[in-house]
């Protein structure tokens, strides 16, 4: 059945109404390497254009015909580079998209992010879905808050950090000054911000960044100023944030699934959220290096952690959601399993999954680890081929090693990698080649 691609990652439902030019960088990004989804005769709807170059080794590498594949990009693409769902929704879109789907009878239609205008839009072309109507009362944004994940979690008894949810600098002022006294340590986490581009770490000692947040900052508690924090944090279009006592973690992983249409529930993957410092040691954030597939967890932390995980997905499926949904989650440095939020969307390793599935088969976390490498220091997709082959990493179909440049961001100079390998040792191996070219 041909497919629909919406790539609307980083609109106002995933990361509110205001955002900043890295989240707006972030979802540029995010739909060049969503091209990776792509199979003959889908159609895809971007919020910015897809380089010929990069979906034509899409298709060399999954073994299909790119030329089958419909782009549409609305015109105001260049200014937005986020597809709102009035842009979505507009008779431009809608007239494009019927034109080209008359020419066959049954479509499916799959977004990044299933919000109203996404089921509006199925509406308009006549497609039914299971969890539309869900999505028509913008449901799914109830899978995608820091408030109402604790309230949902809480539901199904999912291990939380201790924490609440604060509407006002007075409340928020009560909860930090309750909290930092569990572990020293709290974050504060805006409702609706993505990636962890919302989220600050407060501390009373000194401390390099820690995971989970944009800044890590000392604070003398005597002098912490609520109202100063609360309007920092807070936008026009979110004033609501979410406190929590903040846990060192030794494991930072997530798990996702898929809840189908006819509602039953498949387990997708699991991976390590990783993470280093920044060479620049006056940056107050740690940077985000990629994910690995799977995730080393022992086999009692994943049976645990799937079995919590499990039941707030079955939930998920109750309310009424269909999609992908993911969950993060860290095993403290006392061996305390925590959950942290949720998401009802695409989320950072369902490319990566699904580019594995179709070139190693459905059981390929049996024998190789999948891992991103981002920043790769080099300027455009045709380099970082011919690279790859010079120095023998692209990625060979008869052994199955390798690395696949998944994007290029030629403004930063840079290249998102996968790379496939038979252990985690020969993994490091290659994602040292890479990061250390020049």
């Amino acid at each position: 059945m041909p497919r629909i691609l919406i790539m609307n990652a980083g609109t106002a439902q995933m990361s509110g109404a205001d955002l900043t030019a890295i989240q707006l960088s972030l979802a540029a990004k995010s739909a060049w390497r969503s091209v990776w989804f792509a199979q003959a005769g889908d159609l895809i709807v971007s919020p910015v254009a897809i380089p010929t170059d990069l979906l034509h080794y899409v298709g060399a590498t999954l073994r299909f015909d790119p030329s089958t594949v419909l782009v549409l990009v609305p015109e105001n693409a260049h200014e937005t580079r986020v597809l709102s769902d009035f842009t979505l929704q507009s008779n431009t879109i809608v007239e494009q998209i019927r034109r080209h789907i008359c020419e066959k009878t049954h479509w499916k239609l799959c977004a990044c992010y299933y919000t109203e205008g996404v089921a509006r839009l199925a509406a308009m072309l006549g497609i039914q879905q299971k969890g539309n109507d869900f999505a028509l009362q913008r449901g799914p944004d109830l899978l995608n808050r820091k408030s109402h994940f604790r309230q949902l979690a809480t539901s199904v008894t999912l291990p939380l950090p201790s924490g609440c949810i604060a509407t006002s600098s007075e409340e928020l002022f009560r909860a930090v000054n309750s909290l930092r006294l569990e572990t020293g340590s709290v974050i504060v986490k805006l409702d609706n911000g993505a990636g962890g581009v919302g989220n600050i770490i407060l501390t009373g000692k000194e401390s390099a960044p820690l995971p989970g947040a944009r800044e890590t900052r000392r604070v003398l508690w005597p002098s912490f100023d609520p109202d100063a924090l609360w309007s920092e944090m807070t936008t026009p279009s979110c004033k609501t944030v979410a406190v929590e006592s903040y846990h060192l973690a030794r494991s930072l992983f997530y798990l996702e699934f898929e809840i189908e249409e006819n509602g039953s529930i498949a387990y997708v993957n699991s991976g390590n959220i990783r993470l280093h410092r920044s060479e620049d040691r006056a940056e107050r954030a740690l940077v985000w290096t990629g994910l690995e597939l799977p995730s080393d967890l022992s086999n009692e932390q994943y049976s645990t952690a799937y079995a919590h995980a499990y039941r707030f997905v079955e939930l998920a499926r109750t309310l009424g959601y269909r999609g992908m949904i993911n969950i993060d989650a860290i095993f403290s440095t006392d061996g305390r399993l925590l959950f942290n939020e949720a998401n009802g969307r695409w989320g950072g390793g369902s490319v990566l999954h699904s580019i594995a599935d179709r070139l190693l088969g459905a059981d390929y976390s049996h024998s190789y680890v999948i891992s991103s490498v981002r920043n790769v220091r080099l300027n455009s997709l045709q380099t970082a081929l011919d690279c790859f082959v010079d120095e023998g990493l692209l990625f060979d179909r008869i052994h199955k090693e390798g690395v696949i440049p998944l994007a290029a961001d030629q403004d930063a100079g840079t290249v998102e990698c996968l790379v496939i390998a038979r252990d985690r040792l020969v993994g490091r191996n290659f994602e040292h080649r890479l990061l250390t070219m020049l």
